[in-house]
């Protein structure tokens, strides 16, 4: 089973392939031959991705495409681990205030079933990623053209374009906030699935508590295990059984099936759910 890791590098990998078939009579026959003969050539020539990640954990990346792109050498739509949990700079993201002022760290996070607007992608080595891109900007410019680097905090880089780091400068405090402001966000993170956030709630994250650190890897674990069904929370019990009060006091209809149960490796680490 893939894993998660302590890195993200996020970008809109959206792209498409189209090969056209033509007759003998067809004037662009000549054209759609060379065209194929790329194709067959660099499918033949292997995965330039894979040629690149060869020595790398597979821990240590992770790429999401919608389609592969053969010509470009990108013949898989997914690379590395499909889930992880990383934290970046607001300021890095562009964030405003108050966000800015209230989170020291903005966790990045993909989970496999849970498809972002933009794909999160990433990889620990600076060079290698450095190397993804220009394989990424050569195999689509228009796509991939723009991606920006972004440190993450915990070393490394991901990729990101406006489309991504737009969305950072753009969150505002809620109500959610407002209920939940009395605890310390290094004692909790909680996560919602993009568009699906609950009454009172605007965006995907609370809290900054750094997981990798807490649970994942002291327990071997990773956000695979801890998101079933749905993770609202995770880590200090007490803060959590505060934070599941604060909710159903929002909307005790929606947040009615809240329960914190515990790691069965140590009760003093909490996770709030949903059932």
């Amino acid at each position: 089973m893939k894993t998660s890791f302590p890195l993200v590098l996020t970008a809109s990998l959206v792209s498409a392939l189209f090969i056209t078939s033509c007759t003998k009579e067809n004037p662009a026959e000549n054209m759609n031959a060379v065209n194929a003969a790329t194709e067959n050539s660099a499918v033949a020539a292997g995965d330039r991705i894979d040629a690149i990640v060869k020595d790398l954990s597979i821990n240590s990346y992770s790429l999401s495409f919608s389609k592969a792109i053969p010509v470009g050498g990108i013949t898989k739509t997914a690379y590395g681990a499909d889930n992880y949990l990383a934290f970046a700079d607001p300021q890095d993201l562009i964030c405003g205030d108050p966000i800015r002022s209230k989170y020291k760290q903005i966790p990045l996070w993909k989970r496999p079933n849970i498809v972002w607007p933009t794909c999160p992608d990433m990889a620990i080595d600076v060079n290698k990623l450095t190397q993804i891109q220009e394989v990424l900007v050569k195999a689509d410019p228009k796509q991939f053209g723009a991606l920006k680097q972004v440190k993450a905090l915990s070393g490394g880089t991901f990729l990101a374009s406006d489309v991504f780091t737009g969305q950072f400068a753009a969150m505002k405090l809620d109500k959610i906030d407002d209920a939940i402001g009395g605890f310390s966000p290094d004692r909790f993170l909680m996560l919602n699935a993009p568009g699906s956030y609950g009454p009172g709630a605007t965006r995907n994250f609370y809290g900054y508590a750094d997981l990798n650190k807490i649970v994942f890897l002291p327990y071997k674990k990773n956000l695979r295990d801890l998101l079933k069904p749905t993770l609202k929370g995770c880590y200090d019990p007490i803060v959590l059984a505060g934070i599941k009060e604060k909710l159903q006091g929002i909307d005790p209809s929606y947040y009615k099936s809240l329960s914190v149960t515990y790691l069965p490796e140590n009760k003093n680490i909490g996770i709030l759910s949903m059932n």
